[in-house]
């Protein structure tokens, strides 16, 4: 790979820019990689929200797993000492 000058790539001249970009295509394949990363991450993020901020199936029970353990041991608890 040879050193490229950028002060004298000129933007009008397609071939120029097309130039450029083959020359350091690893670049632009990294940087195209940046933004489909990102999509990715905000794809899960949103997947992430939707299953966590659906409401609960049982109401008055949160959907955190420890906490509704917690409360069904003390309605457990509460049920057997009303016997």
């Amino acid at each position: 790979m040879e050193y490229t000058d950028v002060n004298n790539i000129s933007f009008w001249d397609i071939t120029s820019v097309i130039k450029y970009i083959s020359e350091h295509l690893f670049s632009f394949i990294l940087f195209i990689l940046v933004f489909i990363i990102i999509y990715i991450i905000d794809h899960i993020s949103n997947i992430n929200a939707i299953v966590y901020g659906s409401p609960s199936i049982i109401p008055g029970l949160s959907n955190n797993n420890s906490q509704s353990k917690d409360q069904i041991k003390l309605l457990k608890k509460r049920s057997k000492s009303n016997k």
